[in-house]
């Protein structure tokens, strides 16, 4: 029993600009796939919400699973220590003295 290759869907009307942002999505979950059974469930989470059978809430937390690499962390956000333009020009004009006199 071979199982026939699944399609990824298009679409006519892609005015909609929340569905078409729903697509991208879609699309970026499908190329990352290889198992046929997700490529399926995929494909029946992108026409239930063209159908309007689905929120886009839910549409996004099935395809999240998708998207999200298990060897990838998430963003942490880095705290920015800034100085005063007056400390940082006599940095720069003491490393490129420096740098001018050091050969």
């Amino acid at each position: 029993m071979k199982r026939e290759p699944v399609s990824k869907l298009t679409f006519d009307s892609m005015g909609d600009f929340k569905f078409r942002a729903a697509y991208e999505a879609y699309s970026k979950a499908w190329d990352g796939l290889h198992r046929v059974e997700e490529r399926q469930r995929l494909n029946n989470l992108i026409s239930r919400l063209s159908k309007e059978e689905i929120s886009y809430s839910h549409f996004y937390r099935e395809v999240n699973q998708y998207l999200r690499d298990p060897g990838r962390q998430e963003f942490r956000r880095v705290r920015i220590h800034g100085e005063r333009k007056r400390d940082y020009r006599r940095k720069e004009q003491r490393r490129s003295r420096q740098k001018r006199h050091k050969r």
